[in-house]
Order: structure tokens, then C-alpha cells, then sequence
């Protein structure tokens, strides 16, 4: 019986992994838009930026997430933004 379970939790942590790894290759943080509107082919997503540093970060409660998420958003932390840059490769701002 406790093998059992033990294989079940197992199941579900595999599974619960692949569906966190599809969404975060899935939202890279970067957003196609018209190049004559935007004025190049890419647009830096800063909710998706912002929302996906908790995943390396953590707090002691969820309202100073939301409101670390918040001042990301406003710009108060651009350490999350080149952090985010450096782990995409990209070097050059023109690429954004």
C-alpha cells in the first residue's frame, strides 16, 4: 500500500513538472507585434517578467510578492528585467 502511494505521488510531481516547464517555455517573456506598430518584430512582456522572477525568489507572505510584482511592473527593480535578459542570451536592446 505505501509503495503505492509513494508511485502515485511520484506520478503527480512528474506531471505537475512538465505542465510548469510547457508554461514557462510556453511564456517566454517576449511578444510578437507588427513591426510597423512596434518598430521590430519583438516587445518585451514585462507582466510575464515580472510574475516569473518568483519563481527563483521568495517571500514571507503573498502581499509582498504582489507587491515586489507590483514595483517590477513600475520599474522600481531592473536587476529583474537584466536577469531576465542575461538568462535569454540577449546582449543588445535592439533585440527587444
Amino acid at each position: 500500500m505505501k509503495v503505492k502511494l509513494i508511485l502515485m505521488v511520484v506520478a503527480v510531481v512528474v506531471v505537475a513538472a512538465a505542465f510548469m516547464l510547457a508554461f514557462l517555455f510556453s511564456s517566454s517573456g517576449v511578444t510578437s507585434q507588427p513591426a510597423a506598430e512596434s518598430g521590430s518584430s519583438a516587445k518585451l512582456n514585462i507582466n510575464v517578467v515580472c510574475e516569473g522572477a518568483l519563481a527563483y525568489m521568495s517571500f514571507p507572505s503573498g502581499a509582498e510578492a504582489d507587491a515586489f510584482v507590483q514595483e517590477c511592473k513600475e520599474g522600481k527593480h531592473p536587476e529583474v528585467i537584466e536577469k531576465w535578459k542575461t538568462g535569454n542570451g540577449i546582449t543588445d536592446d535592439r533585440a527587444i
